[in-house]
This record gives C-alpha cells, structure tokens and sequence, in this order.
C-alpha cells in the first residue's frame, strides 16, 4: 500500500469504513481504522468533520448517516426502508407480546433492574419474559445488585438502542413525560428475597 492509494478525502474513507459495517461504530473505532487504513494521525475532530461532510451528501438521497447506539451508522431512511423489506422478502421484525414490552420498559427506565424488583413493578413473574428478551439480545446481565442474597441485574444492550434509533439510554422519553401516573418506588424499596 503506497501513499497514493489513499490520497482521498477522509470522508470517502470514512463513508468505506461505514459501509462495510452493518453495526454502529464508535467515534473512536472509526478513528483507529481510518489511522490504520492510511498510517496517519486524525484527531476526534476530524472525523467528526468528515461526518458532518457526509450527512449534507447523503441529506437529498435516500441514505443517511445516523448517530445511534453510541456511535454511527450507514441506514437506509424510514421511509424507504418498510417498503424496500417487504419487496426484498427479508423482513423479519421482532414482535414483542405486552408481557414483553411491559419488562422491557421496566428494565429501559431503571436499569439495572433485579428479577424481583421487575416481578414487583409488573405484579406478576417475569421469568419468561426475562428469558426471551435475553434471548433476542435486547437485554443483559449487569452484575449482581448490592442487595442480601446479590440478585442478578439486568440492562438494555446496544442491539435495544439500536433498534429503537436512540444513541444512548439518556434519549428515552422521560417518564414524567409519558404519564401522570406516580412514578414507581425506587429499587432499594423492594424485598429482593421474595422471587
């Protein structure tokens, strides 16, 4: 590889290294790829600069470059994207029964969340939903709680912001937003030796 090879601009070298990855990278991967790739030093603001550069070329096409997940992504735009699945025969969303859902959220808005602390919030055992979320990678263990008896944690995974298009767990909508329902006791309330 010779200096010549990439005498390009970085946005184009950063719009290569996007497009071959289906997952979001970080800020910080594109940087060391982007440094691997050419053998040059680039500072965090340069590639910022060239993301910048290459959200206004993609702004009138169909193509976008989102920040989700903690970091960046080539995606096809919403309203392309439904109609393009169900001609291309490959999608396959994920369906997520209330029960689902329900244990989800809990987990999302206080996570890390005990098995016992979910099972009270809902007013019911959430094994199986627990499992299944664990299941379709949505959620993960966090470690046990510095509770008697250290239940294990759950939280949401990058796969949840994903899908979901937020870039961190910070841009839910807060609940005081959603309702003006009390909002739920705090974890350190609950009994964690009652399952």
């Amino acid at each position: 590889m010779t200096e010549k090879e990439f005498s390009y601009p970085l946005e184009n070298l950063v719009e290569a290294i996007l497009f071959t990855n289906s997952a979001p990278l970080a800020l910080s991967e594109i940087q060391k790829a982007a440094e691997y790739i050419t053998k040059r030093s680039y500072t965090k603001d340069d590639i910022l600069r060239a993301i910048e550069i290459l959200k206004s070329r993609y702004a009138p096409t169909s193509i976008e470059l989102v920040e989700v997940a903690g970091g960046y992504a080539l995606r096809t735009r919403p309203g392309y994207g439904k109609a393009l699945a169900e001609f291309l025969s490959f999608q396959n969303p994920i369906q997520l029964s209330k029960p689902l859902l329900e244990t989800l959220a809990v987990i999302a808005y206080h996570q890390p969340a005990t098995r016992p602390f979910i099972n009270h919030l809902r007013g019911v055992q959430s094994d199986y939903a627990i499992e299944r979320l664990l299941e379709l990678e949505l959620i993960e263990p966090a470690g046990r709680a510095e509770l008697p008896g250290k239940p294990l944690a759950y939280r949401t995974t990058k796969k949840f912001l994903e899908l979901l298009g937020l870039r961190s767990i910070e841009d839910l909508p807060k609940l005081k937003d959603l309702s003006d329902t009390p909002s739920p006791p705090e974890p350190a309330h609950i009994d964690p030796t009652q399952d």
